[in-house]
């Protein structure tokens, strides 16, 4: 029979030191564990043109005597719709996401950077004011694109979320090696601009759109290196419902897309979300759908059409487009039901701009429908609030202990942020946006802005104002005068440049530039002017606005004098300062 080994009591105090390690690395290691897995995923949704007065949410006082009074007079002119069935419409046809809205945090005071969608989009992925890049237009944002390092879904990445973008991306500009490998393949001219192509070359000109062109992105604006591992989409304002060729994944075309482009995309992004809960990581999903731009046509889905029962096709299939983005975000939450991860999944829900609303323009389209803005003025293209102002909500069941609707001044650039602030990393302290977290936890903290403000073009192109122009869609934005605005304290004040001779038809002479101030809580449809009567307001916004703005740059393509209209405050310009 064998001895038991004896132990000094020196060995057995190693014996115990070695236990009392490993039983404390083991406990420190399994509490890492879950820490990592408690970090919330973040799926950011963002819509395309999608109105205020289009999402459900915000109109349960709203009523048709808010809608804007000339767009119903072109509804009735040019379509005929009934003005209730359209209000009921935007009440009913998001189900899923109204009931994300009101378990969240919907803000009714959140505006984006700009009233285009390509500025918009840049201020959101940087978390920075486009102007301080020199972006005003969409044009200045697709040649100008942003730096490499400069998107914030690299911090994302940083803090371990695998990260991916699906839908619209229009930021940067194309692929210009694919024209210029086409050019050579036939022996032409490498100086052949692309409508030089189209007009003389139409087969190549086929070739490169059947080929993705019109979806590609310059390497140096490509999402994949700007933070994403992985991209299945399209860099240009719009991507065909059906039969889409500009959309690519990664850095490969896809081909054509034949099917319906809401499904599709969803359909990629639960593929990607699906492996990172497999895998047990953290993921961030940028589903940036293409609905509803351009959403008259063509016809939506019978599974989604037929949900709607109202009297026109018009207002049917609008709000079926919307509908069947619904019904994708509630396969989503289905999914992550199942999967055990929605608890611990924020959803931010938002538009790059406010509604292409109007009736026909351009012969040929039609704008969205009513409610379009309510209760707020203008479209898409200008800074009146209903070109800027957007529906913005943030859902995310753990973190979020007690529903609320906010009226806290927030801003898309705030989107980013809060996810990284979500995520447990720092939110830079150089940059405009800013993290919404600590009102998601309180809804009594106080405001995280002072203050925004915006500049750009002052624009009738992209809605029912372009009625009022004696140009078409085609070409009024070129002569669109300038403008920038700052809303401070519930006050709107807002400069228009000039107008020139012979563009807009209540102004044929043209007009000098004009200041204008409203008091948005009061009047909300910037009825009343009260820049003579509140001038020391007008001067103490002013003087907030070029204090914050004096880095903003340059435009990179756009009209350099128009710009220029901006530097100037207002009371440098002629005695024609107040509006007639």
């Amino acid at each position: 029979m064998k001895a038991f080994k004896t132990f000094t009591s020196s060995q057995y105090l190693v014996a115990i030191l070695l236990l009392f390690v490993f039983c404390f690395v083991g406990c420190k290691t399994e509490k890492a564990e879950n820490v990592v897995k408690q970090k919330p995923n973040v799926i950011f949704v963002l819509m395309d043109d999608l109105g205020y007065g289009q999402f459900g949410v915000h109109n349960d006082t709203l009523k048709t005597a808010d809608f804007d009074p000339y767009f119903v007079q072109l509804v009735d002119s040019l379509q005929g719709y009934s003005l209730d069935e359209a209000l009921d419409l935007s009440k009913t046809a998001m189900p899923t996401v109204n009931k994300l809205a009101r378990d969240g945090v919907y803000f009714t005071n959140a505006f984006t950077s700009s009233s285009l969608c390509a500025p918009s989009r840049m201020g959101i992925a940087t978390g920075v004011m486009q102007n301080r890049f020199g972006a005003y237009t969409n044009v200045d944002a697709e040649r100008r694109g942003i730096d490499r390092g400069n998107h914030l879904a690299q911090k994302m990445k940083d803090l371990g979320y695998q990260t991916a973008h699906i839908g619209k991306w229009h930021i940067g500009h194309f692929d210009n090696s694919m024209v210029q490998s086409a050019l050579k393949e036939n022996g032409l001219s490498d100086t052949l601009k692309l409508h030089q192509i189209r007009k003389k070359n139409p087969n190549i000109y086929d070739e490169l759109i059947k080929g993705g062109y019109m979806g590609s992105t310059a390497e140096q604006h490509h999402p994949l290196i700007h933070g994403f591992d992985y991209f299945y989409g399209y860099n240009y304002w719009a991507s065909q419902f059906y039969n889409a060729t500009n959309v690519w994944e990664n850095k490969e075309h896809a081909g054509l897309q034949k099917e319906y482009n809401t499904d599709t995309f969803t359909n990629k992004a639960l593929s990607f979300i699906e492996k990172q809960i497999d895998e047990d990581e953290s993921f961030y999903v940028q589903l940036h759908y293409h609905a509803v731009h351009d959403s008259l046509e063509p016809k939506a889905p019978a599974k989604y059409f037929d949900h709607l029962k109202s009297d026109s096709y018009d207002l049917n299939n609008f709000y079926a487009h919307l509908y069947g983005v619904d019904q994708n975000i509630k396969k989503m939450i289905d999914f992550l039901k199942s999967k055990k991860e929605y608890e611990n999944t924020i959803i931010i829900f938002s538009s790059d701009n406010g509604a292409m609303a109007g009736g026909s323009y351009d012969g040929h389209k039609t704008g969205s429908p009513l409610p379009g803005n309510a209760p707020y003025s203008g479209h898409k293209g200008n800074y009146y609030q209903g070109g800027i102002r957007v529906p913005l909500f943030v859902h995310w069941p753990n973190g979020i202990k007690n529903p609320s609707q906010s009226k806290h001044l927030v801003s898309a650039l705030d989107i980013i942020p809060t996810a990284i602030d979500a995520g447990g990393g720092e939110v830079p302290n150089d940059i405009d946006g800013k993290s919404l977290l600590p009102i998601l936890q309180d809804a009594n903290s106080p405001e995280i802005h002072n203050q925004l403000y915006w500049a750009g073009i002052q624009s009738t192109r992209w809605g029912f104002t372009i009625n009022k122009s004696t140009k078409d869609h085609s070409d009024e934005a070129q002569f669109a005068p300038p403008a920038w605005a700052i809303i401070k304290d519930n006050y709107l004040l807002r400069f228009t440049g000039t107008l020139e001779n012979g563009i807009y038809k209540d102004f044929m002479d043209g007009r000098e530039p004009v200041i204008e101030l409203y008091d948005l809580k009061n009047d909300p449809k910037e009825r009343n002017d009260l820049v003579a009567l509140m001038p020391d307001l007008v001067e103490e916004m002013q003087a907030v606005y070029f204090k914050e703005t004096t880095d903003f740059k340059p435009p990179t393509t756009w009209n350099r004098s128009k710009w220029e209209e901006l530097q100037k405050p207002f009371s440098h310009i002629t005695d024609k300062t107040f509006k007639d």
